[in-house]
C-alpha cells in the first residue's frame, strides 16, 4: 500500500517535471543541444519539435486520464519517452549533434517513471469471482 502511494506521488512529479523541463527546453534551446556557435539550428529545431510533441502529450493526458487514473495511458506514454531517448541518441550519433547527455537521461528518467506507475502504481486487481450476497 505504502509502495504504491510513493509510486504513485514520484509518478506525478515526474509528470511535472517532465512538463516544466519542456517549457525550459524553449526557453533554452541549449539543455538539449551543446551548440555555442549555431551550426545546429535547424537540426536543433527537430528535436524542439519532438520536445513540443511530448509537452502536449504529456498535458493533454495529465489533464484527461492521469487524474483519473490513467494506467495504460501512462505506459504508452512512457513508451514514447524511452523511445524518444533511444531515437534521440541515433539522431544525434547520425547527424553528429552534441545532444545533452541530461536530455537523455531525463528521457529515461521519464520512461522509468511512468513504467513503475503502469507496474507498481495500479491497485490491485477486484476478484472476478467474489460472492455476491
Amino acid at each position: 500500500m505504502m509502495l504504491r502511494k510513493f509510486v504513485t506521488l514520484h509518478f506525478h512529479l515526474a509528470v511535472w517535471l517532465s512538463i516544466l523541463g519542456g517549457i525550459a527546453a524553449f526557453t533554452y534551446p541549449d539543455l538539449i543541444i551543446v551548440d555555442d556557435e549555431g551550426l545546429f539550428g535547424p537540426l536543433r529545431h527537430n528535436l524542439l519539435f519532438a520536445v513540443a510533441y511530448l509537452l502536449l502529450g504529456q498535458i493533454g493526458l495529465w489533464y484527461l486520464r492521469y487524474l483519473r487514473g490513467g494506467y495504460s495511458e501512462a505506459l504508452l506514454m512512457g513508451y514514447t519517452f524511452l523511445a524518444t531517448a533511444f531515437g534521440a541518441q541515433v539522431y544525434a550519433e547520425v547527424n553528429g549533434l552534441p545532444v545533452s547527455a541530461y536530455f537523455i537521461g531525463a528521457l529515461f528518467y521519464f520512461a522509468a517513471a511512468h513504467g513503475l506507475y503502469y507496474f507498481l502504481g495500479r491497485p490491485p486487481a477486484q476478484d472476478a469471482e467474489s460472492p455476491s450476497t
